[in-house]
């Protein structure tokens, strides 16, 4: 080794700008690493060890360098397991606050302080360790690492086998820290002290996944990572951690209970219709079902023996997996004990009774008609709860809101050009970009008509209180209502999930803002629409640069608003053109700059399709 490769104290004293006695200090208190050893009464350490103990070598982008993981030394023990809890992470916008499982080891290795950070993706809110890596990392060193562990931890995220993927996975996360004025590496965290409360910015984390073994290596010991599937949640890491092994479980992911219960509920007040008996007690809305007479009656049961032959499929796939689940071999047993979901008797029955009927083909009339009648009775039955009404019935509701959308699916799938209008998916967007602001300048501010009270009224449901001050309300040329505040630069609107009434000529443009969620399309004559999203698929954000949800909705929205259809009565979706239309779209979205304006040319995108695409029905 050369001494270009060592430090000696006053070099690092001068490469901080501090003492020789401060230098010694963060030594002492492992935030500097321990000295490789002595030249006569000199000090050395290893330049790397040092840089890498000042978080980042990286001085463009402030990241901690990127380990070489099968060259990283094993500590000569196991590190220490500091923390093993739920951390709830606040500041994300959710109904309940997400929970991440936060596991801290810490120990000295090679005479330097190591700290690994591994977060893990619970089954309950397993998209926030990836959607906001940052946020999640902040808290975690807010809540337990000094400000020299949190620049220089190592964090590893974790997401265990089986959901949302098939193997489990874990990645090293780095982040850019920012950096004082100067380069200096450590000028926040000497003029805060080592033990301040941590609240520096993690920025733009880079995922680089590992193999569990490397992981191994680097604690020192195998940590807990082979979580039967479906198992990695609060309550069992919860008694994992209070030494409770195996942890036992009642196990339904599928919610195989709840969908028996329905089925259930469905097919009794179907029996009773049919014995014409409208007056058992445990079956509170039979006379609102049984309507007028027998006539009314016969079609409710109708409808009700076809919402349960759609429901149905389901609960079998659901029973056939539990089966095999429940008798293989499961190498993460000794961690978990899972009891499967056992129908009782009574749902067996039903099942039997059911199993015949369930493959047999429905017509798109019959279906039709008990989608008609589910919706009305749920109608019914909603305005019953709410005025306390008599025949309020909630699992009897419940059920009803399960079946309907498989009644729309099963009609869809008998006569493709039954595609229901959702309505429309209302936005707010808080980052307007060239985008907005064109959509912007297309809107006549006048309103709410007549009439449309309820559609502002739904609107500013999704609004702040701070945004309803100085509220203007217009309509796009395509009479869609529009809420701007034009001081805290708000913009609510009505996203559509339908086919544009007129194709998109060639010389539009898809535009879109980053973190907006809404794409636009800029017409020729100065008008702009919003990208409708297809009604076919329930996600209807839209975002792009990786591969997701976002951008897989990106795509389907091009395939369904964008590209010709041989029958625009019968529009194709993405899986239904040509298999690489689908993969070209797919890439398309994730290919974008995630963090620049989208922009996209409509004959570019047609011109680019091959005409294979279009013949596939």
């Amino acid at each position: 080794m050369s001494l270009d490769e060592l430090y000696t104290s006053p070099q690092i004293a001068k490469r901080l700008g501090v003492s020789r006695q401060r230098v010694d200090q963060l030594v002492d208190n492992g935030q500097l690493p321990q000295p490789l050893g002595r030249s006569g009464n000199t000090r050395l350490w290893r330049a790397s060890d040092i840089e890498l103990a000042l978080a980042g070598t990286d001085p463009a982008s402030g990241r901690q360098a990127t380990p070489a993981w099968d060259r990283v030394p094993a500590p000569d023990a196991p590190l220490r397991l500091d923390v093993d809890e739920v951390l709830t992470v606040p500041d994300v916008w959710f109904a309940d606050a997400p929970r991440v499982h936060v596991r801290i080891w810490r120990g000295q290795v090679a005479g330097a302080a190591r700290t690994v950070v591994l977060y893990g993706a619970l089954t309950e809110s397993h998209g926030i360790i990836v959607n906001y890596a940052e946020t999640v990392a902040r808290s975690i060193a807010a809540k337990h690492l000094s400000v020299g562990e949190a620049r220089t931890a190592w964090y590893f995220g974790f997401w265990p086998r089986g959901f949302p993927r098939p193997d489990l996975q874990i990645q090293y996360v780095s982040f850019a820290f920012p950096r004082a004025a100067g380069g200096g590496l450590l000028d926040t965290l000497l003029r805060r002290g080592s033990r301040d409360a941590w609240n520096g910015e993690f920025e733009n984390p880079v995922w680089q996944t590992i193999q569990p073994a490397q992981l191994s290596c680097v604690l020192g010991a195998e940590p807990d990572l082979d979580f039967p599937p479906g198992t990695y949640t609060v309550d069992i890491v919860t008694a994992l951690a209070a030494g409770r092994r195996p942890a036992v479980v009642d196990f339904d992911p599928s919610g195989l209970a709840a969908r028996l219960s329905q089925l259930m509920r469905l097919h009794t007040y179907r029996a009773a219709l049919l014995s014409g008996n409208d007056a058992w007690p445990a079956l509170p809305a039979l006379g609102l079902l049984a309507g007028k007479g027998h006539d009314d009656a016969a079609r409710t049961a109708e409808a009700l023996g076809i919402a349960v032959r759609v429901l149905v499929g389901d609960a079998f796939v659901v029973v056939d997996e539990y089966k095999v689940q429940a008798v293989a071999v499961d190498p993460g047993a000794g961690l978990v004990e899972r009891r499967f979901y056992r129908p009782t008797p009574a749902e067996s029955e039903l099942l039997d009774r059911y199993a015949d009927l369930s493959g047999r083909d429905l017509t798109t009339g019959a279906v039709h008609r008990a989608l008609t009648a589910v919706r009305a009775l749920a109608g019914e039955l909603a305005a019953r709860a709410e005025t306390d009404g008599p025949h309020a019935d909630p699992e009897l509701s419940d059920a009803l809101a399960a079946a309907e959308p498989e009644l729309v699916s099963t009609r869809h799938l008998l006569d493709p050009t039954q595609i229901d209008d959702p309505g429309p998916s209302p936005r707010v967007v808080t980052q307007l970009g060239d985008a907005e602001h064109a959509y912007l300048a297309t809107i006549s501010w006048w309103g709410p008509a007549a009439g449309d009270a309820h559609r502002a009224a739904a609107l500013r449901g999704h609004l702040w209180e701070k945004d309803l001050q100085g509220l203007r309300t217009g309509y796009d040329p395509f009479n869609r209502l529009v809420l701007h505040n034009p001081t805290t630069e708000t913009l609510v609107l009505e996203r559509p999930r339908v086919l544009p009434a007129t194709p998109y000529p060639d010389d539009a443009e898809i535009v879109a803002t980053h973190g907006a969620m809404t794409a636009f399309v800029r017409l020729p004559d100065g008008r702009c629409d919003i990208l409708p999203t297809d009604p076919r698929y329930t996600y209807d954000d839209v975002t792009w640069g990786y591969g997701g949800s976002g951008p897989e909705t990106l795509a389907r929205a091009l395939s369904f608003a964008v590209l010709p259809h041989p029958d625009p009565e019968h529009p194709l979706t993405l899986e239904n053109r040509h298999p690489s239309t689908g993969t070209r779209l797919i890439n398309l979205a994730a290919s974008q700059a995630q963090y620049e304006p989208l922009s996209i040319s409509v004959r570019a995108l047609r011109e680019e399709d091959p005409a294979a695409d279009h013949h596939q029905a």
